[in-house]
């Protein structure tokens, strides 16, 4: 396609209106336009392999030119500092390429196709298998439009914890091509299995020249809402998303604690008309090229000021995105289409972009010159930054301050120290007329039993909360990690139930640590803050308990209906791997004249448990507190000889 706005080879059917028709001096009354309504259109993919360097390609002295202005800050360097000066207005010579890249730790050439004729698209994107272990450090796209071959433009590489998803880049932006190149490099010099750039036609729709946007809610009469500030939103429904491309994505966040500020790579040049099906073709390139549930940004804003909506509900809450590999829990990301490493963000982009920011500032009482502390989490491979580091970061920050990324162009970062300040100056006018934001109110959740929390000795267990004024539903929530893994970050949540009763019974699984919380959903789509049910864990399977030696007894009044029994000193009970435990609790039989267990945790003894009872019990739970978070091998000994000593169940406590 051109850039004049042709249907990529698709046929649409307009429809006549007559606005206004003179007949024999019979005037016909105008009829007004009515709104063109937007509707899901199915896009159209294509691919192109990446398995080799073509040799024929490399005979062209352009395959080898360094991307357009796409140089990496260096590890350490604050950003700023390099920004600004005009120098990247230009492509790198190719000696400076190769210098920079190998400072910044670039690979060798793995790949490099062809230029090959492709249907026409308006996306592209370059993805390769999730499960490779070749690291990819570098990928650029050039692409032709009108009949001109585009320069080199490197394709950032975007990270997310969706399992079984496609590892690949950013999406491209075009405002009409029909060829694409391709290259990438990777630390081995091989390319990762699967690689292929997908270009995408994400077709045509009538409302695609008429977009429009819809506002929030007013604010109330005594208290902020924090949709004060809202301004206009193209809802996914406007901008013609098919939802059949994916599926509700349940991981969310509790607090917002920082922005991302991204840019897609590609053309500036795209039309009034294109902006629409852009965000459509970005939503088919993650969810079929990527295989993720949903699109990846919260918000994207384009060239003329318009804010799309990104993510499912994105304006009511704070699902997870994909913004930033390592930090996507307590984040959100707004995307401004177009590459902004060489050109200056349109005045429109910019004002749009601090309304956008300012809103969910105001809402969740972000303060936009602030710093705030993020934990780089365990999954990404592009983050500075190494697993669980906690970073100290701007509430406002580009891509490039926290991954090894360009990302979101030196011209839009460079705007961020003035944008941050502009953010803040509409937050306050927002507090100044309307006060502090009151949330909806979170539900009281009903007190637990011991054998609910902190060990959930039965598979299946129901929590209960008040009822909260004004709620039409409720969304049940947890986060859960197994004993032997490190815990999921705080502010994540997953949503997991929905109910329209005060009540709702979960299943937990064995050797898990689960926290359980519950908001209320108004009306509107508004969420309160998360209440906090209980932390709980689940007893450690009987596959899991190193029992060599011991006898296994079934009786109907044990836990589970069976124990494991010894009368022979210094026999073991082994647990492995457990991490950051505070307590070890085991559910045993007691019985007369019956012996001791000692709990060791890492090598350390903690504690012994007297199983003598003069009133025996089938079922008596036991607590060992180990005066802190412990982790290490969990050893049970019996101490006693000729002792009868019986375990039913143990269970690992984590806070």
């Amino acid at each position: 396609m051109s850039g004049d706005g042709r249907t990529f080879g698709r046929h649409v059917t307009s429809t006549t209106l007559t606005l206004g028709l003179t007949l024999g001096g019979l005037v016909v009354p105008v009829v007004p336009l009515p709104v063109l309504a937007a509707s899901p259109v199915s896009p159209e993919l294509g691919s192109v392999r990446m398995t080799t360097v073509d040799r024929a390609a490399t005979d062209d002295p352009s395959a080898d030119d360094p991307p357009l202005g796409h140089a990496h800050p260096e590890d350490g360097e604050s950003p700023e500092t390099r920004l600004g000066t005009g120098a990247d207005a230009r492509p790198e010579s190719k000696a400076e390429h190769r210098a920079e890249g190998q400072e910044a730790g670039h690979g060798r050439l793995a790949a490099l196709t062809p230029r090959t004729d492709t249907r026409d698209f308006l996306v592209a994107g370059v993805t390769w298998d999730g499960t490779s272990r070749e690291t990819v450090t570098a990928v650029a796209l050039r692409v032709r439009e009108s009949g001109r071959w585009g320069a080199w433009q490197e394709v950032g590489i975007e990270e997310s914890e969706v399992p079984d998803a496609r590892a690949g880049t950013e999406p491209f932006v075009t405002s009409g091509a029909d060829a694409v190149q391709a290259r990438a490099e990777t630390a081995s010099g091989r390319p990762p299995s699967g690689m292929r750039v997908d270009v995408i036609d994400p077709g045509t729709s009538p409302a695609d020249r008429n977009v429009d946007a819809a506002a929030g809610p007013a604010a109330s009469a005594d208290a902020a809402t924090g949709w004060e500030p809202k301004p206009p939103v193209v809802s996914r429904a406007r901008w013609g998303a098919d939802e059949s491309l994916g599926s509700p994505w349940p991981e969310t966040s509790g607090t917002l604690k920082a922005i991302y500020v991204h840019h897609t790579a590609g053309t500036n040049s795209y039309t009034s008309g294109q902006s629409a099906a852009i965000v459509r073709g970005i939503l088919a390139y993650h969810t079929r090229s990527r295989g993720w549930p949903d699109i990846g940004y919260q918000f994207l804003v384009d060239r003329y000021g318009r804010i799309f909506e990104g993510r499912r509900e994105a304006q009511l809450h704070n699902p997870i995105g994909a913004q930033a590999g390592g930090y996507n829990t307590g984040t959100i990301g707004v995307s401004a289409m177009g590459s902004f490493q060489t050109a200056t963000p349109p005045a429109a982009l910019i004002r749009s972009l601090e309304r956008v920011l300012a809103w969910k500032s105001f809402e969740y009482g972000v303060h936009p010159t602030h710093t705030t502390r993020l934990r780089t989490g365990n999954v990404s491979s592009t983050a500075k930054a190494p697993p669980g580091t906690v970073v100290t970061v701007p509430t406002i920050l580009g891509h490039r301050d926290t991954n090894n990324t360009a990302c979101p162009g030196a011209r839009l970062h460079a705007r961020l120290p003035a944008l941050r300040t502009n953010v803040r100056e509409r937050v306050l006018a927002e507090y100044r007329r309307h006060g502090a934001v009151r949330l909806p109110a979170r539900p009281k959740a009903h007190a637990v039993s011991s054998l609910r929390s902190p060990v959930q000795w039965r598979p299946e267990t129901a929590f209960a909360w008040d009822p909260v004024r004004g709620a039409v539903r409720y969304e049940v929530l947890r986060r859960s990690g197994h004993f032997t893994s490190v815990r999921p970050y705080d502010p994540y949540w997953y949503e997991f139930a929905s109910t329209r009763g005060t009540v709702t019974t979960v299943y937990t699984p064995p050797g898990q640590n689960t926290v359980y919380g519950v908001r209320a959903v108004l009306a509107n789509g508004r969420r309160s803050p998360v209440r906090v049910i209980t932390t709980t864990t689940r007893d450690v399977l009987h596959g899991d308990w190193d029992v060599f030696g011991w006898q296994r007894v079934t009786r109907s009044g044990y836990y589970n209906g069976h124990a494991y029994r010894t009368t022979t000193s210094g026999q073991d009970i082994k647990v492995y791997g457990a991490r950051g435990i505070t307590q070890v609790r085991v559910m045993a039989p007691t019985g007369r004249g019956w012996g001791r267990v000692a709990v060791s945790v890492g090598g350390t003894r903690y504690g012994v448990i007297d199983l003598a009872s003069s009133s025996p019990t089938t079922q008596r739970v036991f607590t060992v507190g180990l005066g802190g978070a412990r982790s290490g091998r969990v050893v049970l000994r019996a101490l006693d000889s000729g002792k009868e000593v019986r375990v039913s169940g143990i269970g690992v406590v984590r806070p």
